[in-house]
C-alpha cells in the first residue's frame, strides 16, 4: 500500500472510529500517570474503570442522552430523574422486598419522566432546554421534599436518604452478588453491572442501524423538514427518545441501587447530565444532531471515566480545581470535532481552487 492510499485510509479509520482512537489516547495517558507514581498498570485499573458508576451508570443515561442528542434536542432532567427514579425505586424495595416490583417500579416511575419532557417538546413545541431543565428542578424537589417526611421504616435510613434495609431477604443478593459481584473470567474479573451496560449498548447500537426508528431519529436530526416530507411522524420521534432515554435512567437507577444501595436527593446525581453529554462528545456524536455512531458512547463513557481517574491520580491537583481539568478536555474534545470538519473542507477547497488554476 502507497503513502496516499495508507494516509486516505488512516484518514477515513480518524473519521469513522475516532472515538476509539481518543480513547486508547487517555487511557496511555493514564498508564503513564499510574507509573510516574511509582505503580504498575494493571487489569486491575481497567477493572476499575469498566466498574465504574461513570461507565456504568452514566454510561447507560448517555445512551438515552445520544439519541436525544443526534434528533438535536437536549435533556438536563436526567441527573434528577435519576435520583427521583432510584429513591422511588429503593422504597418499593424496602416495602415489598421484591425485585420484580422493584424493577417495575423504576421503569414506570422514570417512563413517565420521559413521556413527560416528550409530550412537552414534541407536542406542545416547547423548546427542549427549557422543558428539561424546569423539570431538573421539579423532579430533584419532589424527592427532598418526600425524603424530609418519609417514616424511616420505609426510606431505610435516619438521614436524608434512601437507603435499602439490610433485613430483606433480598438485600444481600442486589448489593453484595449483583451490586458490587465481579464474574472471574480467568485470571480477571469484571463487574457484573458492566455487563449490564454492555447489553444495552449491544442492544441500542442494533437499534440505531438495524430498525426503521433508528433511521429515523437520524433524519429527524439531519433534517426534520425533510424527515417529515418523507413521511417519518417527527413528533412521534422526539417524544419517544425521551421516553427511551427515562427507560435508561431507569435502567441506571437498579443499578445505582444495587451499587451504592442508597442515594441522597440533596446530593446524588449532580451534574450526572453534563457527564452524560461529556461521554456523548467523546464518543463523536456530534452536537448538532443527525451524526455519530452509538458505540461511540461505550468509548466515550470509558474515556470520560478515565480523564476522572487520571486527575484524582495527580497528588498534588487540589479537588477545587479538578473540573476545571474536565471542562478543558471536554472543550479541546468538542474543538477537534468541529474544527475537523471545517479544516476538512477548507483543505478539499484550495484543492479545487489549484486545480482550476491550473487548467486555466
Amino acid at each position: 500500500m502507497d503513502g496516499k492510499k495508507l494516509k486516505s485510509s488512516v484518514g477515513r479509520m480518524w473519521s469513522h472510529y475516532s472515538f476509539i482512537f481518543v480513547m486508547f489516547i487517555i487511557m496511555i495517558v493514564y498508564a503513564i500517570a499510574i507509573s510516574a507514581n511509582g505503580n504498575t498498570f494493571k487489569w486491575s485499573h481497567i477493572a476499575a474503570i469498566l466498574g465504574s458508576q461513570n461507565t456504568c451508570i452514566v454510561g447507560t443515561m448517555a445512551l438515552g442522552m445520544a439519541l436525544v442528542i443526534i434528533t438535536g434536542q437536549i435533556d438536563l432532567s436526567i441527573g434528577s430523574s435519576l435520583v427521583l427514579t432510584t429513591s422511588a425505586t429503593i422504597v418499593a424495595f424496602n416495602m415489598t422486598d421484591s425485585i420484580l416490583v422493584m424493577v417495575l417500579v423504576a421503569l414506570l416511575v422514570v417512563g413517565a419522566c420521559g413521556l413527560i419532557n416528550g409530550l412537552l417538546v414534541g407536542l406542545a413545541k416547547m423548546p427542549p432546554f427549557i422543558v428539561t431543565l424546569g423539570t431538573m428542578l421539579i423532579y430533584r424537589s419532589l424527592t427532598l421534599s418526600v425524603v424530609r417526611t418519609i417514616d424511616s421504616s420505609i426510606s431505610g435510613s435516619n438521614s436524608s436518604q434512601f437507603a435499602m434495609l439490610r433485613q430483606n431477604s433480598k438485600y444481600n443478593f442486589l448489593r453484595m452478588q449483583f451490586g458490587t459481584g465481579k464474574l472471574q473470567l480467568g485470571g480477571f474479573s469484571v463487574p457484573y453491572i458492566t455487563f449490564v451496560f454492555l447489553l444495552m449498548v449491544i442492544l441500542f447500537v442494533i437499534i440505531s442501524k438495524k430498525t426503521k426508528f433508528g433511521k429515523s431519529v437520524y433524519a429527524v436530526g439531519s433534517n426534520e423538514k425533510s424527515a417529515h416530507l418523507s413521511g417519518i411522524n417527527t413528533t412521534f420521534v422526539k417524544i419517544a427518545v425521551f421516553v427511551i432515554t427515562g427507560i435508561l435512567v431507569g435502567v441506571a437507577s437498579i443499578l445505582q441501587a444495587c451499587k451504592i444501595g442508597n442515594i441522597t436527593p440533596a446530593s446524588s446525581g449532580q451534574s450526572y447530565e453534563m457527564y452524560a453529554i461529556a461521554a456523548v462528545v467523546l464518543g463523536g456524536i456530534s452536537m448538532s444532531g443527525g451524526r455519530g455512531k452509538l458505540l461511540g458512547v461505550l468509548f466515550g463513557a470509558l474515556s470520560y471515566t478515565t480523564i476522572n481517574f487520571i486527575i484524582v491520580s495527580i497528588p498534588s491537583l487540589s479537588v477545587d480545581i479538578q473540573d476545571t481539568f474536565q471542562g478543558l478536555v471536554l472543550i479541546v474534545v468538542i474543538l477537534i470535532q468541529t474544527a475537523g470538519p471545517v479544516i476538512k473542507e477548507s483543505i478539499k477547497t484550495a484543492k479545487r481552487r489549484r486545480l482550476s488554476l491550473s487548467e486555466e
